[in-house]
């Protein structure tokens, strides 16, 4: 029987609900049957009114909104990826069904922001087109933000549309991406809910019947729960359908989770306690005072720390941590509602009829004897449960998050079999680039500011871990072709080389030239000898015409007397008409008419003798002149070889030094050196440069847009590394330069990731210390100790760093599956949450059995709790170990990393750890109770107690 101190007290609560109890289990059943009826399911609610994971107050968002804003595209996050696959190269069946795709695409304006389309253009096709030439892409910006309905909507809507096109002989269409990722997620997720649901609920069930070995008790504990959860989703999804709280998959996924481990645990610490009074020899009525006296205030600590510690996940920053608070913080308040009100009347009635009693008797032999070895060898103890600590946390050091959402999603998931096929031919740093903006006050389509662009986008291509920056300046991550300046001072002397030829021909004519003149030269000294000739040959000719003329004067003056002599007969001749008739007078006069002749030969001569002596005169100027004119020739001609030698050698010296700069070019082309890029004026009049500009640069002119791929996953940590120094490598660019005022937006996985890093670093912090700070407020107002609340929340502490670096121990390094990086925080949170459950049980009851003395106390209440907190703790283990069953395996990692946190505190902290640590503390562990009086007050220990003695190290001072 109970003794004076543990006689049953009778409140007004609880008083109340044994009368009433039938009224309040009604009560129960209609709220739950009730929500369940006429508010849509969690599930429903989720899907409808999910809210987005992205970090919507991020750098990176921001940084994508304004990019999208500036280039008036898209006001989104939420992008696809339409893949083409083929079997051969794609060929032009390929691009009419691409051009179909791309032509829905663009018509729906309900679904489809943008559609930026690469592969239509051949100055950017090679961008969006894999090397072997197999597959290509389109990235389609779709409407809504990511993760909620809208982007859902937007999913499935591309999809049919992919879907409406025929396809070619031997080519396929993928929709991929991480929206795309996202929407499956949340199918998967809920689909796996009801399995977990399902897994749990047997679980529970096989241990129930495993601690109570009475199936009508495990039913009853189960119709509790069933009741609890019921409630609890239905009011969290009316509260989530009138838009007061957001919900996510994880968010439905840890509701229903927590609540039925919760529920399950808050159901055993009744009827644990139920069952010890019964065993006690107290009947049913005081056995369920006794117990509801007992557990309340834990129930009431423990719902009140995970529903707060949850409450702290709303001042984090991260929609995968806020998200989650006011779900689960409604959830829980709910279950300990329920459990401070529907358990203990069902209890209540059940007990009436006696089907809540124990079917066999209840043995604390065992855990008594762990409670005398904690109270006999504290610190050895305290030394083995820290070292297994240790292990814990330096397997914790060795942690490397992981952000590829595929590796923790099934593979036969159609966003990751589009990915699969995406990946054949693509790098996933293809697939998820970085997007880089630079935004001025002017307009930047002109050389200067060219120049900078392209310093912008070198000093980022050169920065570790990056393997191409796409721009208008390297629209396929190389510099334009022919654009450096080596090369275009090389164009300048095509013209050298290219008339090279004839130049030279005409400098090879200028011998020819020279040898024809030597041949004049000659000639005309043929000519001057044969002039010489001919001048004296004149000069003697002249002077024989002058003695001709002589003569024939002579003869006309002897002719002249003859003819006076015979004129007298002549004129007989002249007269007579008849003499032509008469040869002989025709024969004379003829003679006279020759006679005559003489005069007009002897005037001729006179005539041609004047003529003679000028041509007498001239020609010996001639024969002057010709000397000098072949000396003029000679000197022609060596002036001309002369010539001929220096310009064949200026030639072959420019020829040599265009030749030179054109090689000069041509490497710099062929080694895509980015030192000297250049862009002379009239390429911004080039068609094909202003279509490029379409695609880089906004439509004012004063953005320009740059596209960063990674060497590597950016998915990853190392991705992560990427991007942390590519804001300051541009403010570096820019210094000093028309571009340094220039605004900076960077977007994309790794950038979205690195700003999700550090404000999980943050949002932890807060969290923790915010749940800390409240666990240690509601230990120290449940234990009225200082010292107790802080060894709580040390060894819960202790019991979270040892859990989670045993999973990563487990997924990371023995596995090799890795650990998605929400696993850790989250795991952390909730941990922070339930992990003083059973601390909390263990050192109120150590509280009560204090009056035993310090020592027996800590026997006791090990004794006392051992069973029902061993039993709570696996229930709630094995029950979020469940999750293990879910096709997300980070819900899985999830559930097995608080499961094994659970199992830490329950079998190590709990049990050993936490009382060891009050036996060796003593009276110090209650600080500031005053044990004096407590034990006092108490009276002495139980002789007969043969659990208590020896004791080897003293309890009190």
């Amino acid at each position: 029987m109970s003794n004076a101190h543990s006689a049953p007290r009778r409140p007004i609560v609880p008083r109340l609900i044994h009368v009433l109890s039938i009224p309040i289990i009604v009560f129960w059943v209609l709220v739950a049957v009730g929500l369940g009826l006429l508010a849509p399911s969690l599930d429903a609610v989720a899907d409808k009114h999910s809210v987005s994971l992205a970090p919507q107050n991020s750098p990176a968002f921001h940084g994508m909104m304004n990019i999208g804003h500036v280039f008036k595209q898209f006001d989104s996050d939420s992008t696809a990826m339409v893949v083409l696959e083929g079997q051969d190269k794609l060929g032009d069946s390929a691009h009419r069904f691409y051009n179909q795709i791309v032509t829905k695409l663009h018509a729906d304006r309900g679904h489809v922001e943008n559609v930026q389309d690469f592969w239509s253009d051949p100055l950017t096709a090679a961008g969006s087109q894999s090397p072997d030439g197999k597959a290509a892409y389109v990235q389609v910006f779709l409407v809504g933000a990511q993760g909620t309905g809208p982007s859902k909507k937007s999913v499935a809507a591309v999809r049919n549309i992919v879907a409406s096109v025929p396809s070619p002989p031997g080519v396929k269409a993928y929709v991929a991406g991480n929206t795309v990722l996202n929407a499956d997620v949340s199918v998967a997720g809920h689909k796996s809910l009801q399995l977990m649901a399902l897994v749990s609920i047997g679980v529970i069930l096989a241990m129930l019947l495993i601690v109570y070995r009475s199936v009508v008790t495990a039913i009853l504990a189960l119709v509790i729960v069933g009741i609890e959860l019921f409630a609890a989703q239905g009011i969290t999804a009316t509260a989530g359908n009138l838009n007061i709280i957001g919900l996510t998959p994880y968010a439905v996924s840890m509701v229903t989770m927590l609540t039925i481990a919760a529920g399950t645990d808050y159901v055993i610490f009744l009827l644990g306690r139920y069952q010890e009074a019964r065993s006690a020899g107290q009947d049913r009525e005081d056995a369920f005072y006794t117990a509801y006296h007992g557990v309340s205030h834990v129930i009431l600590g423990s719902g009140l720390t995970i529903a707060g510690a949850c409450m702290c996940l709303t001042m984090c920053t991260l929609p995968y941590f806020n998200s989650m608070g006011l779900p689960c913080a409604i959830a829980l308040l709910v279950v300990v509602a329920a459990a401070l009100t529907l358990a203990p009347a069902i209890l209540a009635v059940g007990s009436r009829f006696g089907l809540l009693d124990a079917k066999r008797e209840l043995s604390t032999r065992g855990w008594r004897k762990v409670g005398t070895a904690v109270v006999r060898w504290p610190v050895p103890i305290i030394v083995v449960t820290m070292a297994i600590a240790i292990i814990g946390f330096v397997s914790l050091l060795t942690y490397v998050p992981q952000y590829n959402d595929e590796k923790f999603t099934p593979t036969d998931m159609p966003a990751n079999v589009a990915m699969t096929a995406a990946e054949r031919h693509f790098s996933q740093a293809r697939m998820n680039p970085e997007l880089l903006m630079l935004e001025a006050d002017h307009d930047l389509r002109n050389p200067a500011d060219m120049l900078v662009i392209d310093r912008v986008a070198k000093s980022v291509f050169h920065l570790h871990g990056i393997e191409r920056v796409q721009t208008i300046t390297r629209p396929l991550g190389a510099p334009i072709e022919h654009s450096s300046i080596p090369f275009q001072i090389a164009m300048q002397n095509s013209g050298t080389l290219q008339t090279a030829k004839i130049q030279n021909d005409n400098t090879a004519q200028m011998l020819e030239q020279a040898d024809e003149l030597s041949k004049t030269i000659a000639n005309m000294e043929h000519m001057y000898q044969i002039m010489k000739q001919l001048t004296a040959t004149t000069h003697n000719i002249v002077a024989q015409t002058h003695d001709i003329v002589d003569t024939t004067n002579e003869l006309r003056d002897h002719i002249a007397d003859f003819d006076d002599f015979f004129r007298p007969i002549r004129s007989y001749f002249y007269w007579d008409k008849h003499c032509f008739d008469i040869p002989s007078c025709w024969a004379l006069r003829s003679i006279f008419d020759t006679l005559d002749g003489i005069d007009e030969l002897a005037d001729q001569l006179q005539v041609m003798t004047g003529s003679l002596d000028r041509l007498d005169q001239l020609m010996p100027q001639i024969l002057a002149t010709l000397p000098p004119t072949i000396a003029s020739m000679k000197t022609m001609r060596d002036f001309m070889v002369s010539t001929h030698s220096t310009m064949a050698g200026i030639q072959a010296h420019q020829q040599e030094l265009a030749q030179g700069s054109t090689l000069m070019g041509n490497y710099f082309d062929e080694a895509k050196n980015d030192d000297s890029f250049y862009l002379p004026p009239e390429v911004f009049k080039n068609p094909d440069f202003k279509r490029g500009l379409k695609m880089f640069v906004s439509p004012d002119g004063k953005a320009i847009r740059f596209i960063i791929t990674h060497q590597g996953d950016p998915a990853s940590v190392a991705g992560i590394e990427h991007v942390a120094g590519i804001k300051q490598t541009v403010a570096d660019a820019v210094k000093g330069t028309p571009l340094e005022n220039a605004k900076v937006s960077l977007a994309g996985t790794a950038s979205l990731y690195s700003d999700m890093q550090n404000g999980v670093k943050v949002d932890l912090l807060i969290a923790c210390i915010a749940s800390m700070i409240l666990i240690f407020a509601i230990m120290l107002l449940i234990t009225r100790s200082v010292v107790a609340a802080l060894v709580i929340v040390s060894t819960v502490a202790a019991s979270l760093g040892t859990a989670c670096g045993l999973s990563v121990l487990l997924w990371q390094d023995i596995l090799g599956l890795g650990v998605q990086w929400i696993v850790i925080p989250l795991s952390i949170v909730i941990l922070l949450a339930v992990g003083s459950d059973y601390n909390l049980l263990v050192v109120s009851r150590l509280k009560e059995e204090i009056h035993a003395g310090l020592n027996t106390g800590i026997i006791r209440g090990m004794g006392a709790t051992g069973r029902v907190v061993t039993a709570a703790g696996l229930v709630f283990a094995f029950t979020m170990m469940s999750m293990i069953v879910s096709d997300l395996r980070v819900v899985g990692q999830l559930g097995m990393t608080i499961g094994i946190g659970l199992l830490v505190d329950t079998l190590i902290v709990r049990s050993f750890m936490t009382p060891s640590i009050a036996a060796a503390l003593g009276r110090w562990f209650w600080w500031p109770l005053n044990t004096f009086k407590i034990v006092k007050r108490g009276g002495p220990e139980p002789a007969s107690d043969a659990n208590t003695a020896p004791i080897s190290q003293p309890a009190m001072v």
